[in-house]
C-alpha cells in the first residue's frame, strides 16, 4: 500500500488535474488546475487563423472543431530568433492563454486584464514564460495573455491588398474581439476590459486606443515604457524597409508588388535571418524595423491607423478612456547594455549618435546635423564625469522612452476628459532582472522591462529572491489590479498603499514614483523635455508611410 500510494503522488504531480470545461464559441475547451489549485489554465486557444492567402493581411477566423479542446499547450511563440541565430516559434500561433481563479462565484462577472507583451515587435511571447500571471489573478481578475504575428509576418507594410501593414496589430484586435465574444464563459465581464501592455505591447496598446478597428472593445489602458511616436514604434518609410530584405533575395526595386511576389514565396526562417544587425544598431536604434505603419486606404480593408498617431490624438478623435502612464528611471540600461556593454573607455570612439539617431530626424544640410549632434554630446557627456556609460544610457532613456512618452501623454491631456494616472518606477530590487543580465546590478534605479518582474510569476524560472520583494510585488500588483477593478490605483489609502495616486492632465503632470516608499514628484524634467522638444519641433520627418501631409509635435 505504501509503494501505491507513493505512485499515486508522483502521478498527480505529472498528470494534471483537468479544469471544468468551458464552451467559446469554436467548441469545448479544457484547461488544467495550476499546481496550488488556485487557477484555472487554459493554454494555446485559437482566436484566429492565418493561411499562405492572408499570410501578411487580417487574419481569419478561428477553427472550429468537434469534441474537446485541450487547452493545455503553454509554450506557443511566434516564430521569432532565440539563441543567436536559432529561429523557434510556430506559425499556426494566433492563440492565447487564459487564467482564472479556481473560485468564480457564477453570480458576479470578473473584470479582465488583457496583457501585450513587449520585445519590440521582433520576439516575445504571451504565455507565461516570463507573465506569469499568478499574482493579478489571486486579486479576483480574469487574466489573458496573447501571442501575435511578430517581425515581417506581423508588419510588412506595402500599402496593398496583399500586404497592407499592420497584421501583428490586427490579430491583437482579433483578439480583442474574442474576448469580448467568449470570456463571459470563463466568468469575465467583457464590458471590464483593461488592456496593459510594456514596450512593444504598451505601443500596441495606444495604437489600439487610436484605432477605429479596436473601438468598444476594451474600457481602461496601461501603458508602461512605450509610445506610438517612439523613432523604433513606428515604420518611417515602409517601402524601404521591405526593400531592405528583397535585396537580400535579389531584387532591389521598389514596386511593392514585386517585393510581394517576391518576400511571399520565402519562409519565414528566411524572411527573419534576412534582417541584418550591426553591432551598435539593435533593437530599438536598429535600423530595419518591422514595426506598425501609417496604412494607406485600401477598400475593402479594415485599417488600424491610416493617419500619424499625432494627427489622431491633436483631433480628439480616438477612444477615450482612464489610462496609467509611464516608464523607469533607468531605461536605457536594457539597450545599453546590447550595444555597448556596461562601461564605455572613450566617448569618442564608441559613441556614434549615426548610430542612435533614427530617421525620424531629417537635417536640412550636414551643418544643422553637425551643429545637433554637438549640442547632444554637450548636453550628455561633459567632459567632468566619470561615468560615461550612464550618460549614454541617460540619452537613450530619454529619446526612446521618456521624451516620446511625455509628448503622447501630453497629447492625450490635452484631448481627453478622462483620467490619467502617470508613474515613475525607480524601485532598486533584488529582481530587477533586466538591469542584472545587462551588468548593471550595483547602479541605481529601474531598467527597461525591471517593473514586469514585480507584476508576473514567471512559470519557467525560479527567482529565489522573490522572498525578500513580496512587499513591493503585493503593492504593485494591488495598484494595477485596482485600477482594472476601480479606474483608480488607490480608492483608499491604506498601510500598502499610504499615498493617494491623483491624476493630472497638467503640462507636467505629478506622478506616483514607485521605490522603497510611495511619494510623488513632477513627472520629468523639464528642461531635457524643453532640450528634445525644440530638436524634432525643428527636425522631425514630415511624412511617414504613405501621407505626405505635414507633421508638426508641440510638447
Amino acid at each position: 500500500m505504501k509503494y501505491v500510494a507513493l505512485l499515486s503522488l508522483f502521478l498527480a504531480n505529472v498528470v494534471k488535474e483537468p479544469t471544468p470545461l468551458v464552451k467559446v464559441g469554436s467548441g469545448l475547451v479544457r484547461g488544467r488546475v495550476s499546481d496550488n489549485g488556485r487557477i484555472y489554465q487554459y493554454f494555446g486557444i485559437p482566436y484566429a487563423t492565418v493561411t499562405e492567402k492572408n499570410r501578411f493581411q487580417a487574419p481569419l477566423p478561428p477553427p472550429k472543431w468537434d469534441g474537446i479542446f485541450e487547452a493545455i499547450n503553454e509554450n506557443v511563440r511566434c516564430p521569432q530568433k532565440m539563441f543567436g541565430p536559432i529561429i523557434l516559434g510556430d506559425e499556426d500561433c494566433l492563440k492565447l492563454n487564459v487564467y482564472t481563479p479556481a473560485t468564480i462565484s457564477p453570480r458576479k462577472p470578473l473584470p479582465v486584464m488583457v496583457f501585450i507583451h513587449g520585445g519590440c515587435f521582433l520576439e516575445g511571447t504571451g504565455s507565461a514564460f516570463i507573465y506569469g500571471p499568478d499574482f493579478i489573478v489571486e486579486q479576483d481578475v480574469i487574466f489573458v495573455g496573447i501571442n501575435y504575428r511578430l517581425n515581417v509576418e506581423g508588419f510588412l507594410c506595402l500599402g496593398i491588398k496583399e500586404a497592407p501593414g499592420n497584421a501583428g496589430l490586427k490579430d491583437q484586435i482579433a483578439a480583442l474581439r474574442w474576448i469580448q465574444k467568449n470570456i463571459a464563459a470563463f466568468g469575465g465581464d467583457p464590458n471590464n476590459v483593461t488592456l496593459f501592455g510594456e514596450s512593444a505591447g504598451s505601443v500596441s496598446t495606444s495604437y489600439l486606443i487610436l484605432s477605429q478597428a479596436a473601438r468598444g472593445l476594451f474600457h481602461r489602458a496601461i501603458l508602461q515604457s512605450g509610445a506610438t511616436i517612439a523613432p523604433w514604434a513606428i515604420q518611417h518609410d515602409p517601402i524601404k524597409t521591405a526593400r531592405t530584405i528583397a535585396q537580400e533575395f535579389g531584387y532591389s526595386g521598389s514596386n511593392p508588388h514585386e517585393i510581394y511576389k517576391v518576400l511571399s514565396t520565402k519562409s519565414i526562417s528566411e524572411l527573419i535571418s534576412a534582417i541584418k544587425y550591426s553591432k551598435r544598431k539593435k533593437l530599438v536604434t536598429a535600423e530595419t524595423l518591422f514595426v506598425p505603419c501609417v496604412e494607406k486606404d485600401i477598400p475593402g480593408v479594415e485599417s488600424v491607423i491610416t493617419k500619424y498617431p499625432s494627427e489622431i490624438l491633436k483631433a480628439g478623435n480616438y477612444t477615450k478612456m482612464p489610462i496609467i502612464i509611464g516608464y523607469n528611471d533607468n531605461e536605457g540600461i536594457y539597450f545599453t547594455g546590447t550595444t555597448h556593454g556596461n562601461s564605455i573607455k572613450n566617448v569618442d570612439e564608441e559613441v556614434n549618435l549615426d548610430d542612435i539617431f533614427q530617421s525620424d530626424l531629417i537635417f536640412p544640410s550636414e551643418i544643422t546635423k553637425n551643429v545637433t549632434v554637438k549640442a547632444v554630446l554637450d548636453r550628455y557627456f561633459t567632459p567632468t564625469n566619470d561615468d560615461p556609460i550612464m550618460n549614454l544610457v541617460d540619452l537613450i532613456s530619454d529619446v526612446y522612452i521618456k521624451y516620446p512618452t511625455a509628448l503622447e501623454s501630453t497629447l492625450y491631456a490635452k484631448t481627453t476628459d478622462q483620467p490619467i494616472y502617470y508613474y515613475l518606477f525607480k524601485y532598486n530590487g533584488y529582481i530587477n532582472m533586466p538591469k542584472i543580465i545587462s551588468g548593471f546590478m550595483f547602479k541605481p534605479g529601474a531598467s527597461h522591462a525591471d517593473e514586469l518582474f514585480y507584476l508576473f510569476k514567471p512559470h519557467t524560472f525560479p527567482l529565489p529572491t522573490r522572498l525578500f520583494e513580496m512587499d513591493m510585488i503585493k503593492r504593485m500588483v494591488t495598484l494595477w489590479t485596482n485600477f482594472a477593478k476601480y479606474s483608480d490605483p488607490t480608492p483608499k489609502i491604506t498601510s500598502l498603499l499610504p499615498v493617494r495616486w491623483r491624476p493630472s492632465r497638467a503640462s507636467n503632470p505629478i506622478a506616483l514614483i514607485i521605490d522603497s516608499r510611495l511619494t510623488t514628484a513632477p513627472m520629468w524634467d523639464e528642461n531635457t523635455m524643453s532640450f528634445w522638444n525644440n530638436m524634432y519641433t525643428k527636425y522631425r520627418r514630415k511624412n511617414y508611410g504613405f501621407s505626405n501631409k505635414s507633421k508638426s509635435d508641440m510638447f
